[in-house]
Parts: C-alpha cells; sequence; structure tokens
C-alpha cells in the first residue's frame, strides 16, 4: 500500500476511524505512513528496528510515541486502539509473523491491520486461520491491485475488528 494522505483516509474508512483515535504502525521506518493521520488530529506512534529512521518520526511528529525495536519486541502490554502492519512480507517465517499477529491483537483495542501482504507467503486460508488461533474472527480481506512488491505479484489488505 502507498504512503500519503489518499492510503490513510482508506485506512481510516475501512476501520471507521477519526480524529483522536490511535494509530500504531508496526515497522512503522520514518513514519511517512503515519504523518496523514498526525496531520488529522490522530494520535500516533510506532516501532522500527532501524533507530535512525525512529529519529526521523520523532522529528517529523514530535507528539507522536516512536521506539525502536523489531516486530518481534512489540509490547501489548501498552494498548492502542489501531495497530498496523504493513511490513509482514518481510517477516522471517510463518511462525514469526504468526508470533507478531498475535502481539498486536493483543496490542489493539479496536482493530488491527496488516497491508500489502504477499499472498505467495501467506496465502487466505493461512491469515484466516492465524486470525482464529488469535480469536479474531471478524475480518475483511481485500486484494491489492497494482500496488506494492513485484510485478504481478498478488498482494492483500486485512482488516479485523476486535
Amino acid at each position: 500500500m502507498s504512503e500519503g494522505p489518499d492510503a490513510a483516509e482508506y485506512v481510516a474508512e475501512t476501520l471507521d476511524i477519526g480524529p483522536g483515535t490511535e494509530v500504531f504502525e508496526v515497522g512503522c521506518g520514518d513514519g511517512a505512513f503515519l504523518v496523514p493521520f498526525h496531520d488529522n488530529g490522530f494520535v500516533v506512534g510506532g516501532l522500527d528496528a532501524h533507530p535512525g529512521l525512529i529519529a526521523i518520526a520523532r522529528a517529523a511528529m514530535p507528539a507522536g510515541r516512536f521506539s525502536a525495536g523489531s516486530p518481534g519486541e512489540l509490547d501489548p502490554a501498552v494498548p492502542w486502539q489501531v495497530v498496523i502492519c504493513r511490513t509482514f512480507g518481510s517477516f522471517p517465517d510463518i511462525d514469526y509473523a504468526r508470533g507478531v499477529l498475535a502481539r498486536m491483537a493483543a496490542k489493539a483495542t479496536h482493530a488491527v491491520a496488516i497491508l500489502d501482504v504477499p499472498e505467495d507467503r501467506y496465502d487466505r486460508r493461512w491469515l484466516l486461520r492465524a486470525f482464529a488461533e488469535i480469536g479474531v474472527s471478524a475480518v475483511q480481506m481485500e486484494m491489492v491491485k497494482g500496488e506494492g512488491g513485484k510485478e504481478g505479484e498478488a498482494r492483500v489488505n486485512v482488516f479485523a475488528r476486535l
């Protein structure tokens, strides 16, 4: 999924969230995906393995809550209303992905979104089963058209309300 206002608006509309909602991104990089949320009155935060990118996110959004760490280190004890991940396809294996997904669901109080997921690594059945294993049954999947990944690679966005 691309970055920018259109992507943020798409996520906000799909999850039925608005200004004041807490949005946390796992693998947030420099925070570019979160900037439109921040600029529209959302509370933002994120986690990324690269401290230099976290420094850029903090500089761009000083009120944001950002920390350095790997997705596997996501702390579910600190709740956020919405938890998003756009880097699911880069995880080393299915077990790691399942663990991160469980941590995301434990952290979120309203919804989880995993975006731009390559179907060749995580097919729809696996995604539905992984969500079911952590007790999430309200799952919406949408094919991603012409964005991200390699030419012709099937990708999906997954939204789950908790």
